[in-house]
């Protein structure tokens, strides 16, 4: 055979020195270069290299969920999507990648990794193949996601030509693109021999097994990219969208479940600096960087800024007590923010966010508004947040890094394609498989710290409950809202969109706030006339609007309001102001002994309307969550009116106060806005096979429309 010089080999640092054939690399022949794993396993680390570790995917800006910073960064969404100019996929680099996996497969099965450790040599053999047909199915996986679609002319929905051999150019290389079914046939064909030859994790005591190859594939990798192939495969974009498919995926995607280890919540985190975490299925290796947050960060963070999610996808985050914001009196659309989902402000800078003592503004004169700190600034009002460190700083002269990597495979995507198929195969509730979508959704929305009722032990959520009861249909649409907001700027939303046949266009929204110029907000307590139905003779009614601020509930050092006796009975304090006031904030602090007084198991607070003569709830209520050693704050729609009281009590025990402030809020103004208008053709549901290829392959047929 000829010499050859292979530019593209690199070496892996996983054996002696002792292998290195002393004449130069281009004194050997291509059989000496692949029976050397020095050498050899250069192939695979290629293909390893060829993997996309950027970090936003920037299809993201050609949906509803973000736009980029620059007006026009995203021309594809604008309507200006060419088969020419097409900018989605990597059908060359793609191929390449499976040109050396393949070339692996063949010619790198006898590699010596070990001359003193036969056994080491054998797990790295079985190993590192394992690895190839992982990577190799990852490869079809990223072909057959872009470019599956319906040629011209009709027929049943195309993938991508499947080649498993190593070509040459006597080959024939015109191949056509094999059928949807038969591409997702092949990849889990990969999958399976890769979970066979693959250890299922990388936590092991061993170098070739241990946590420092967290980006190599594993056999959990492998269940979980076949259980995500299958759910594309039973969408209705591709096919026929049968009962037997949505089977199909939900028995994959709760075997590989199963595998992982049942149903768990360890470690299940929204930072990007762990890569140990029980989330990560498969991710890439971590390095250490702050190019992310440069990205990202808003310009008072100093960073670019460069991603803008939308009010879209802020809308789409529900209230805490887990009902969507047009559904639940606890939204007030006078402070948008306030008791909003957990994840919102994990995900999302918006104004008010505070992060390294800094406070992100976003309205109109502030520093992160168009025409402050960068003349750019936010288009929508909003900056992406997710996966960023919070730990990284980049103020001039304290600029920090953190280690990072991207996600490829999580078990949060791994749980959410479980509950779209169980649910679409049997419905919310069955549990044929071990357990149901409504269960499984449970946990993540609890992750979510959604609660419906706060004061009751447990975490509640009745709106899940009634979309389950209310059948497959209502369930569907909360579990495509989870999914997008769990998997946000993690890549799935365009294709999402797509493969459940949901409208191309839309119209992107923001936000203009406007800050109120009126004075700072003033606790209204201590000019109010103070008053209650019970309070026990030895206590002090009048402590609780003097002004103190306590340090514990025990701290009796200014006196108490404590109404002893009074298990299971409901008791007021009650203000009173001698001209009509406005009120939009209560803070209580409460005091309890351990003994006779209690903290409060209920809660609610009531106003004086004077045109019915009646006392009513204030609407809107941020929540009446109770806690012990600090103020409980419920936010409302704002009351203008000359009293107002708060309404407690205990089961079993007294109840006992410290401190209760009132006070006014001056709310800042919320303009919603048009900000871009995305337009597709229907035909751009199916992204276009590369324009270039199509001229010199007669029998790859193109997407229907292109």
């Amino acid at each position: 055979m000829k010499r050859t010089i292979i530019f593209l080999l690199t070496a892996i640092a996983v054996v002696s020195c002792e292998f290195l054939d002393p004449r130069p690399i281009e004194d050997l022949t291509t059989d000496e270069l692949l029976g050397n794993a020095v050498y050899g396993e250069g192939l695979l680390a290629q293909a390893y290299a060829i993997l996309n570790t950027e970090y936003i995917d920037y299809t993201e800006y050609y949906t509803d969920n973000a736009v980029p910073a620059v007006p026009g960064g995203n021309s594809l969404a604008l309507g200006n999507w060419t088969v020419q100019g097409n900018p989605i996929g990597q059908w060359d680099a793609w191929y390449e990648a499976i040109g050396y996996l393949n070339m692996y497969l063949r010619d790198c099965k006898n590699l010596l990794y070990s001359v003193s450790d036969p056994a080491l040599n054998k797990i790295l053999q079985k190993q590192r193949r394992g690895e190839a047909y992982f990577m190799r199915a990852w490869y079809q996986w990223l072909l057959l996601r872009t470019y599956a679609g319906y040629p011209a002319g009709g027929g049943e929905c195309l993938g991508f030509p499947i080649v498993t051999d190593v070509l040459s150019t006597s080959d024939n290389l015109d191949r056509p693109r094999n059928t949807y079914e038969e591409c997702v046939a092949q990849i889990a064909k990969d999958c399976d021999s890769a979970i066979v030859l693959l250890p299922k994790w990388y936590n092991g005591s061993a170098s070739y097994n241990n946590n420092s190859n967290a980006g190599r594939g594993s056999a959990m990798a492998a269940w979980a990219l076949k259980a995500r192939v299958y759910l594309y495969a039973a969408s209705p974009a591709y096919g026929p969208s049968t009962q037997d498919l949505w089977v199909r995926a939900a028995q994959v995607a709760s075997q590989a479940m199963d595998y992982y280890g049942g149903l768990n919540l360890h470690d299940f985190n929204y930072t990007t600096n762990n890569s140990g975490s029980l989330n990560n299925i498969w991710i890439q290796p971590e390095y250490s960087s702050n190019n992310w947050e440069y990205s990202f960060y808003p310009p008072s963070l100093f960073g670019y800024g460069a991603c803008n999610p939308s009010q879209n996808l802020v809308d789409a985050f529900p209230v805490s007590n887990g009902y969507p914001i047009d559904e639940t009196t606890l939204y007030n659309p006078s402070n948008p923010y306030a008791s909003r989902d957990g994840r919102f402000d994990r995900f999302i800078f918006r104004n008010g966010t505070t992060q390294n003592g800094t406070v992100v503004q976003t309205y109109i004169g502030g520093d992160d508004a168009p025409g402050g700190l960068s003349l750019q600034g936010t288009r929508t009002g909003y900056y992406l947040r997710k996966l960023l460190n919070s730990n990284v700083r980049l103020t001039p002269g304290d600029v920090t890094t953190s280690y990072r990597f991207r996600v490829f495979l999580s078990k949060t995507e791994l749980y959410l394609n479980f509950i779209e198929a169980a649910n679409e195969a049997y419905g919310p509730d069955d549990a044929t498989l071990g357990y149901s979508a409504n269960t499984v959704l449970a946990l993540i929305r609890n992750r979510a710290g959604i609660d419906s009722d706060p004061l009751t032990a447990g975490q509640q959520d009745q709106y899940r409950l009634d979309q389950a009861a209310a059948g497959k249909d209502a369930f569907r649409e909360l579990v495509r809202n989870e999914r997008r907001l769990e998997l946000c700027f993690e890549g799935h939303r365009f294709w999402d969109i797509r493969r459940w046949n949901l409208p191309l266009d839309h119209t992107v929204k923001g936000v203009k706030i406007t800050k109120s110029d009126l004075p700072d907000p003033t606790n209204l307590a201590p000019g109010a006339t103070v008053s209650t139905d019970y309070c026990s003779p030895w206590e002090t009614l009048s402590a609780v609007n003097d002004g103190f601020t306590p340090t514990s509930s025990t701290d009796n050092s200014h006196g108490k309001y404590g109404n002893w006796n009074s298990a299971g009975v409901w008791r007021y304090i009650q203000y009173d102001f001698a001209e009509p006031t406005s009120i939009a904030k209560s803070e209580i602090y409460w005091f309890t002994d351990g003994g006779g007084l209690l903290l409060p198991t209920q809660v609610y607070i009531e106003y004086y309307d004077s045109a019915t003569d009646t006392w009513k709830s204030v609407e809107n209520p941020s929540g009446y969550a109770v806690a012990a050693d600090t103020w409980t704050t419920t936010v409302f729609n704002t009351v203008v009116t000359t009293g107002i009281r708060i309404n407690f009590t205990n089961t079993t025990q007294s109840v006992g106060v410290i401190e209760w402030r009132v006070w006014n809020i001056n709310y800042d103004s919320y303009d919603y806005v048009d900000v871009e208008t995305h337009t597709f053709q229907d035909y751009m549901r199916y992204v276009p096979v590369p324009y270039r290829q199509t001229l010199i392959m007669s029998n790859l047929k193109q997407n229907s429309g292109w």
